[in-house]
């Protein structure tokens, strides 16, 4: 695994474990009369709510909120990977991108499963409703087609990977090259067939 996605894996768990507490969980907050939530809001402002039923508005705002911070996020880290791994090697560039999809995918999956379970709670005042609620369905697709999109974008622009020798463009260069005849050792090997490579 190329370091970049070492990293990120540890960095987006230790993300994940403080999103859980110092947002997700000051929802909570928003039935008392005493406390309210007060949180990022993900464009610049916060969110202030209590005393409130966790329905309507609010539930709407909560999902909106968690969507910003999650599309913000899956174009941090891909920006984070464009700057750190472009000194890379393009096949271990390439490797580097799908891996750093993959734990996208882990992350937003992980914090959706703990924001469905706040929103369960919260609808449910105290007993967990089992449905998902619609937005929250949505924001999860969102952030997926967000991190697909820009894995994509930048994948067109890595330079085509040339076959490495194990590859089938060298395996055919040795067929050519063999050339299989009677004589004192029964074959013979072209090096300059096997070693020529095509400008390009």
């Amino acid at each position: 695994m190329p370091p970049f996605e070492l990293t990120l894996g540890h960095e987006l768990e230790v993300e994940r474990q403080r999103f859980d507490s110092e947002w997700l969980f000051q929802w909570h907050n928003i039935r008392s009369e005493k406390r309210i939530v007060d949180v990022p809001d993900y464009r610049g402002g916060r969110i202030a709510l209590g005393g409130l039923r966790f329905e309507g508005q609010p539930q709407s705002i909560y999902w909106q909120a968690l969507g910003r911070y999650m599309s913000g996020k899956v174009h941090e880290v891909f920006q984070r990977w464009d700057r750190d791994t472009g000194t890379y090697p393009p096949v271990l560039r390439r490797s580097s991108l799908e891996g750093t999809e993959k734990l996208l995918r882990q992350f937003v999956a992980a914090l959706m499963e703990r924001a469905h379970s706040t929103d369960q709670a919260l609808r449910g005042e105290g007993t967990s409703r089992t449905d998902k609620a619609l937005e929250g369905s949505a924001a999860h697709s969102h952030a997926n087609v967000e991190i697909l999109r820009l894995k994509q974008a930048h994948e067109a622009l890595l330079p085509t990977v040339s076959e490495s020798p194990s590859g089938t463009n060298f395996r055919s260069r040795i067929i050519e090259a063999l050339n299989i005849k009677p004589g004192m050792f029964g074959m013979n090997i072209d090096l300059k067939k096997l070693f020529w490579r095509e400008k390009r």
